[in-house]
């Protein structure tokens, strides 16, 4: 009798074992590709009734689940970075920067769960003075070098062609000879695949196609394109603007928007000559994915980090706070984000509950089964895509922002932007060792072992309330005429502000609590 029920209960060990092992076998966790391309707006793309050509992207989408209200958290560039790559929401802590030694990172967490992880990127950001380690933790990283303000060749014989009166031209007085330095660059191209984002999706294609047999992977795909400079070659740079013979602004000037209706066309015409442009590299890489075989064993996401403005509320680019008017408008904030599943429960499937880009770094760690830490602040978005429906929203507002300025809300009908009173933007601290390197923000104070002080310059700024369903382009500033519905939103600041356990001085500097 003894022997037959240790008999017994070695089968039902095997039998365990086995089915786990069948388990494990069907339930493989998918390749992981992620893809962000900079500066595109959601209202930008073909899909969305833009005229803007993007027929790959759109060709995905309709294979995709597609979240109708994503939103940035923080802008611009880097922040929106370390929001994917920890999870947690960084504005109301500091701006533009690096890692920080004790984040979550997300390349170092796949990695040691035994995932190859590869980084492809044209973003020079990724390895200057400030913020440059965000690929030290991927198993392997390729940059391809030459994009925008990136330090690279100084070669004082290469003639420079302005392609527009030089007083048009970007003036970044923070690094004097942009576009000197951007022609210098560029000055070896010939053909359009010399081109950065043909560069950026040819050399992720090759990867793929060259480690199709690991196991899984983990691939990021950055393409700092559409943004600026808007120049693109041809035929991309006469596609939407036809005959045009004036100046060609391929790098405006951010801030208040100061050039001709002309000028501003094609300025608009050279962007969606990028996009275009972008779109069809993204589909020479996503066929190539599709003649490996891998679409039924890859996850992909596509995503960007915010928009732009082309002259919206009279604004050119991402305009800094000291303008009297630098909210982020829904040109800025609200934009494409898109998920490919092999074993999506609908293709095509619109999701409209507010998302953001924390998000994605749960989203990722849920795809390779890799429980996220504790500390993290997004939320994992397959089961939007993976279970049939709609689903439950997991937050009924979207908060974001740039540090030290406004703290922006929306509901997905409602959207407020807050500013601190006319007379103060302080207390307000910058939590790094290291001081701010970019953007509008000053060092008030030496580091005290946890943060420096900080200020932010500002013009004359005034919270508004918009009716996003019935006024998208914000036309129609309703704060002083919906007191009821400025007053819901910004209690649920401070209900967001504290969930994340922001400092407390964010609330004190916008009225929301008293300070001593």
């Amino acid at each position: 009798m003894i022997r037959l029920i240790i008999f017994n209960l070695v089968l039902l060990l095997v039998s365990c074992s086995t089915s786990k092992k069948e388990k494990t076998v069907e339930e493989k966790q998918p390749n992981i590709i992620l893809i962000m391309a900079d500066d595109m707006g959601f209202s930008d793309l073909g899909f969305m009734g833009s005229g803007i050509q993007t027929p790959n992207i759109d060709r995905l989408a309709a294979e995709s689940t597609v979240f109708d209200n994503a939103y940035i958290a923080s802008a611009p560039c880097m922040p929106a970075r370390r929001e994917i790559w920890t999870g947690r929401y960084e504005f109301p802590l500091r701006g533009w920067g690096p890692l920080e030694p004790d984040d979550p990172d997300l390349a170092l967490l796949v990695s040691s769960h035994g995932h190859t992880s590869m980084f492809i990127s044209d973003h020079y950001h990724m390895w200057e003075r400030g913020s440059g380690n965000y690929h030290f933790n991927f198993s392997g990283a390729e940059f391809i070098r030459g994009q925008e303000n990136d330090l690279w060749i100084t070669d004082p014989t290469i003639p420079i062609d302005y392609p527009a009166d030089q007083e048009k031209l970007a003036k970044h007085t923070m690094r004097p000879g942009s576009f000197e330095r951007y022609k210098r660059n560029t000055a070896h191209f010939k053909t359009e695949r010399d081109y950065f984002a043909p560069q950026v999706f040819q050399k992720a294609g090759d990867w793929v196609e060259q480690n199709r047999s690991l196991n899984d992977f983990f691939l990021l795909i950055e393409c700092f394109d559409p943004h600026e400079p808007f120049d693109p070659p041809y035929p991309y740079n006469e596609m939407y603007n036809p005959g045009y013979t004036g100046d060609n602004v391929i790098w405006p000037t951010y801030g208040w928007q100061s050039y001709s209706e002309e000028e501003l066309q094609q300025i608009r015409a050279l962007y969606a000559g990028e996009l275009t442009m972008v779109d069809h590299w993204l589909g020479m890489f996503l066929d190539k994915v599709r003649q490996l075989g891998l679409m039924d064993d890859t996850m992909i996401v596509m995503v960007t980090d915010h928009g732009h403005m082309f002259g919206e509320h009279n604004l050119m680019g991402k305009p800094w706070s000291d303008l009297s008017d630098s909210n982020l408008y829904q040109e800025m904030a609200h934009i494409p984000l898109i998920i490919y599943h092999p074993k999506q429960a609908q293709a095509g499937k619109r999701v409209p509950h507010l998302v953001q880009l924390v998000d994605l770094f749960p989203t990722v760690l849920d795809g390779f089964n890799i429980e996220p830490p504790e500390e993290t602040q997004g939320k994992s978005l397959l089961p939007y895509v993976l279970v049939p429906g709609k689903g439950t929203p997991i937050r009924d507002v979207a908060c974001y922002g740039r540090f030290g300025e406004a703290i922006n809300i929306t509901d997905g009908k409602w959207t407020l932007y807050l500013w601190p009173p006319p007379e103060r933007n302080e207390p307000l601290n910058w939590y790094s060792p290291l001081p701010p390197q970019f953007g509008a923000v000053q060092v008030t104070g030496d580091y005290n072992g946890v943060c420096y002080s900080a200020k932010v310059t500002r013009g004359e700024t005034r919270s508004a309330l918009y009716n996003i369903k019935d006024d998208y382009a914000q036309v129609h500033n309703l704060y002083e005429q919906e007191p009821e519905v400025a007053a819901r939103l910004t209690e649920k600041i401070g209900r967001f502000l504290r969930s994340i356990d922001a400092p407390p001085e964010q609330l004190i500097r916008l009225g929301i609590e008293k300070g001593e």
